[in-house]
């Protein structure tokens, strides 16, 4: 406890004599307090970092080009069932050669102007849509009301337009657009119908021609016994134009009313027959006849006896030309 107390009064004598009498010692003595020396200061060397180059600005990239798509390629059409094209008709052994008929729309020139003989009889049609039409007679006229299916008769043309009256002997007329009405699919069956007719013919004509000639080549000879040529009999004669007095006689009295000497296209040549056990001479001549369709090239055959006209007839079917 002594020993502790001393040691305090120790520190405390140090601390005074140190605050009180160290400054006249210093003073005295020149001593001067450590001060830590300063190191120089270091330079820094500032290195000024070089300045970018300007960059060329970058070039603008292209827009992208949408892409194109590609279109859709059409799917293919069903294929049709191949259908077998009917082969030609095989030349007729006979020599036969149908004629030749122009195209409706040819003959009408595109329905443009109708043969004036196929109204010589008025032709039934009918109409495809409801309509009002005039009909007129004389100076006064009066509205007519027709429903789709309706009949009417047509009695001429008038450019697009049809004539017509309400029946055969009305004499009432009106007008009518002709594609109103199913004229043309009757005018066209009508032509067709006639096409199968002449041909018919035509191949009759022929098939009479060869069976002329057989019997032309068993016929006795002219002037022999049972001979066509013999007397008043004798051959028929031609003359320089080409014509046959005989006919040309027989058609002015009036015997054959079809066949004129204008409308003789060719005059065939004599030949001497037996038909229905007479004897006769035969001159075929081509000539044209009036139809409704217009004119159409046809044949007929006189048949000579006893130094005149018998008959004449259409050489495919055998009946008499009017």
């Amino acid at each position: 406890m002594k020993a502790l107390f001393v040691l305090i009064l120790a520190a405390a004598i140090g601390y005074v004599a140190y605050e009180w009498g160290w400054p006249f010692i210093n003073e005295g003595m020149k001593f001067t307090k450590h001060v830590p020396k300063e190191e120089p200061k270091k330079e820094v060397l500032v290195v000024e970092a070089p300045k970018p180059k300007p960059q060329p600005k970058p070039e603008p990239k292209p827009e992208p080009v949408p892409e194109m798509k590609p279109e859709p390629k059409p799917e293919p059409a069903p294929e049709m069932p191949k259908v077998a094209m009917p082969a030609e008709p095989a030349p007729d052994p006979t020599g036969f050669v149908p004629p030749v008929f122009p195209p409706v729309d040819q003959l009408t020139q595109n329905w443009a102007v109708i043969p004036a003989s196929f109204f010589t009889q008025p032709k039934q049609v009918t109409i495809k849509k409801d309509l009002d039409i005039t009909m007129k007679i004389g100076a006064g006229s009066s509205k007519a009301s027709f429903k789709t299916g309706g009949k009417v008769f047509v009695m001429g043309q008038n450019g697009r337009n049809l004539i017509i009256g309400s029946a055969p002997g009305s004499p009432m007329r009106g007008e009518v657009a002709m594609d109103d009405t199913d004229f043309q699919d009757v005018f066209t069956a009508a032509y067709e119908q006639i096409k199968v007719v002449r041909i018919e013919q035509a191949r009759k004509a022929h098939e009479y021609q060869l069976a002329a000639a057989d019997r032309a080549k068993n016929a006795p000879a002219a002037g022999g016994k049972g001979a066509a040529g013999g007397g008043a009999n004798a051959k028929p004669e031609k003359d320089k134009d080409g014509t046959y007095p005989i006919l040309i006689a027989s058609m002015k009295a009036g015997e054959v009313t079809e066949v004129k000497p204008d409308n003789i296209k060719s005059w065939g040549d004599v030949n001497q027959e037996k038909i229905d056990g007479n004897d006769y001479w035969t001159i075929n001549v081509k000539y044209e006849t009036q139809t409704m369709f217009g004119k159409f090239e046809t044949e007929a055959q006189a048949r000579i006896k006893n130094g005149k006209v018998d008959k004449w007839v259409y050489t495919g079917s055998g009946e008499v030309v009017p």
